[in-house]
C-alpha cells in the first residue's frame, strides 16, 4: 500500500513575502488593464508577440507581463508564449458584465499611487496626502488632469454597476416621481433606476467637470429626455427629489463634513423622503472583507472612512433621519435606507 505524503503548510516567511509583493501584483492588473490586454484576448488566445503588436508594447516585456499574471489565474497559457482569458480574466474586459477595468486603471494611476506611498504618514499624523504627494486636493488633481478624471469616473460606474441590480431588488421604485443621484459620476445607478421605472424623472448631480462628459453616457442609454445633468457643490445645496441616492460618498469624509452633507440632503427632500445610501459596511466581527482595506483608502486618499452599521445610524440620527434598514446585497455594498423625519 503506497501512502500520498502529507502537504506541507506554505511557510509564513513565504506567505509575508506574497502580502508585501501584492503592489506588483496590483501594477501589473493595471498595465494590463491600460494596454486592454482583455479585450484583446476576447475572441480567443493569441501569442505574446501578436498580442505586443495590437497593444503597442515591447514584445519581450510584454510576455514576462502575461507570463506572471497566468500564474496567478488572471491569464491562462494554453501553450508556451500563447495566451488567453480565464473567468477571472474577463473582469478586465471593457465591455464585459462587471467589469473592473477602469477601476483597476484608477486605482493604480499617478494620482492613487503615490498618495498611497505616503500611508506611513497618514497613520501616524491621521491626515490624507493628496497634497503632500501631488501638490494639491484630489478632486483639484482630477480637475487638471482629464484622462484620469475619465478612468476614476468610469471606475465609480464599474462599482455602480456592481450595486445598481441589487439596488432594484431591495428597493421599491414604482411609486417615487423623481430620484437625485448625488456625486453619480456618468450616472450608472440612476441610469439603472429609470431604465426599471419609466414613471422616474432623474437627476446626475456631481462637480461640473464630471457632468461635462456624462451627457454622453445618458444620451447612450436613450435617458437624455428623462436624466437631467446638474454640476454644483453638494455641501452648498443638492437638487431637490424624494428619493436621494449617495453611493460610496459618506465614505470620503469625515463625521462632520458627512454630515454637513446630510444636512442639504435633509433640507431638499420632499417631507417623509427616502435616502438610499449604498456603501460598504464594517462587518461587526471583522471577519476578512473589501472594507477594511477601502477604509485605508479612504483614510490616505481623502481623510474620510468606512463606518459600522451603528455609526451610519448616529451619524443619520444627527442629520434628523431614521434608518428604517440596512440591507445586505450580492455585492460587497448594503444599502442603508434612511427616512427624513
Amino acid at each position: 500500500m503506497t501512502t500520498t505524503p502529507p502537504v506541507e503548510a506554505q511557510p509564513l516567511p513565504e506567505v509575508m513575502l506574497q502580502i508585501i509583493t501584492g503592489y506588483w501584483v496590483s501594477q501589473a492588473v493595471g498595465v494590463a488593464a491600460r494596454l486592454g490586454v482583455a479585450d484583446q484576448l476576447a475572441a480567443g488566445p493569441r501569442g505574446s508577440d501578436e498580442l505586443a503588436d495590437a497593444v503597442g508594447a515591447h514584445a519581450p516585456s510584454l510576455h514576462r507581463l502575461l507570463r506572471m499574471l497566468a500564474s496567478i489565474g488572471v491569464l491562462a497559457e494554453p501553450a508556451p508564449g500563447r495566451y488567453a482569458l480565464t473567468p477571472l480574466g474577463e473582469t478586465l474586459r471593457s465591455d464585459a458584465p462587471g467589469s473592473l477595468r477602469d477601476f483597476a486603471i484608477a486605482e493604480t494611476a499617478f494620482g492613487h499611487w503615490q498618495p498611497w506611498g505616503r500611508l506611513l504618514e497618514s497613520v501616524r499624523t491621521g491626515q490624507p496626502q493628496p497634497r503632500a504627494a501631488l501638490g494639491i486636493e484630489l478632486w483639484e488633481w482630477y480637475g487638471q488632469n482629464p484622462e484620469e478624471a475619465t478612468f476614476f469616473s468610469r471606475a465609480m460606474g464599474n462599482l455602480a454597476a456592481l450595486a445598481a441590480g441589487e439596488l432594484l431588488r431591495v428597493f421599491d421604485f414604482s411609486t417615487v416621481r423623481t430620484v437625485v443621484d448625488l456625486g453619480g459620476a456618468y450616472g450608472e445607478l440612476v441610469g439603472t433606476v429609470l431604465a426599471a421605472h419609466p414613471q422616474v424623472h432623474g437627476v446626475l448631480f456631481d462637480l461640473p467637470h464630471v457632468i461635462a462628459g456624462a451627457g454622453p453616457q445618458i444620451a447612450a442609454r436613450g435617458l437624455g429626455e428623462r436624466c437631467e445633468l446638474v454640476g454644483g457643490d453638494f455641501f452648498e445645496r443638492v437638487p431637490p427629489g424624494d428619493v436621494h441616492i449617495l453611493k460610496q460618498i459618506l465614505h470620503d469624509w469625515d463625521d462632520d463634513q458627512a454630515a454637513r452633507l446630510l444636512r442639504r440632503c435633509h433640507e431638499a427632500l420632499s417631507p417623509g423622503g427616502t435616502l438610499l445610501i449604498v456603501e460598504m459596511v464594517l462587518p461587526a466581527d471583522n471577519r476578512p472583507s473589501p472594507v477594511q482595506p477601502m477604509d485605508l483608502n479612504m483614510l490616505v486618499m481623502l481623510g474620510g472612512r468606512e463606518r459600522s452599521a451603528e455609526e451610519f445610524e448616529r451619524l443619520l440620527g444627527s442629520a434628523g433621519f431614521r434608518v428604517e434598514r440596512i440591507a445586505a446585497t450580492h455585492s460587497p455594498f448594503s444599502v442603508i435606507e434612511a427616512t427624513r423625519a
